[in-house]
């Protein structure tokens, strides 16, 4: 009997879609993964398909703000065998959770002129609702934490991630340390690897898009910004452009919010 390909599933919230145009057009080889999934849910493709499911993977990206959304997502985690977050908004907040720093309500007066039918929430990653199997950084996402992902599925093994700085990437790369050499306010120190310490490996300061590294440091590196000279503004906006929900980066903008 022929075998069956996994079920796949790609969802998307509050965001840019860049992830699944990453996931779609932007792969030099994840193609040769792809072939092995019958994807039944994806709005980029051409039939989009249906999110009822069941799903052997599903694949979510953006941001949760609407409560609706909250709802929806724990139907997709009750259909799936496997729920990767992917990208920074799915993980960490992303772009869409810089307002999070401050009220909802003063946001939404911001922006809309009737609140009537407006029913955001504060901005948060998808893991503060559902249980995830594993995270796909990035902003976009790269293709090694995506294959890895899929392959995990596909040989039913642990996905391996990397759990390290963009610094260790640096190191393996050769680069000089732009913070030390340059006196640049880098977030490598803090900052998840997986992009290949891209930024740095082109003399500029990493911005931290893939999000915090686990456990990290924080708040000894926005002292280090200070020292350097860096306002409170200019700190604060560092760690809240991405990953603001975060507890690591939250504990080093705190210390110089109003």
């Amino acid at each position: 009997m022929e075998n069956k390909k996994p079920r796949l599933g790609f969802f998307k919230y509050s965001c840019c879609a860049g992830c699944e145009f990453q996931f779609i057009y932007f792969q030099k080889h994840i193609i040769e993964v792809l072939e092995n999934f019958d994807f039944v849910f994806c709005k980029m493709v051409s039939s989009g398909g249906t999110p009822e499911g069941p799903f052997d993977i599903s694949l979510v990206e953006g941001t949760i703000t609407e409560s609706w959304q909250v709802d929806e997502l724990k139907k997709i985690r009750q259909r799936s065998r496997y729920l990767f977050a992917i990208g920074s908004c799915a993980i960490n907040g992303g772009i869409p959770a810089i307002k999070s720093t401050q009220p909802e309500l003063e946001i939404e007066k911001r922006v809309y002129c009737d609140l009537s039918n407006i029913h955001s929430i504060r901005p948060n990653a998808i893991s503060a609702y559902v249980k995830v199997d594993g995270d796909i950084k990035g902003c976009p996402p790269g293709e090694r934490d995506l294959y890895e992902a899929l392959t995990s599925v596909l040989y039913g093994k642990e996905p391996d991630f990397l759990e390290y700085s963009v610094c260790v990437e640096c190191k393996l790369k050769g680069n000089i340390c732009v913070l030390v050499a340059y006196n640049m306010p880098c977030m490598g120190p803090v900052t998840n690897a997986g992009c290949g310490a891209l930024c740095p490996s082109n003399n500029r300061a990493c911005y931290a898009c893939w999000g915090p590294m686990k456990q990290a440091n924080a708040s000894a590196l926005a002292r280090q910004f200070e020292a350097m000279g860096l306002s409170s503004e200019d700190i604060v906006r560092r760690f809240t452009l991405f990953g603001s929900v975060t507890t690591e980066f939250r504990k080093a903008s705190e210390l110089y919010e109003d």
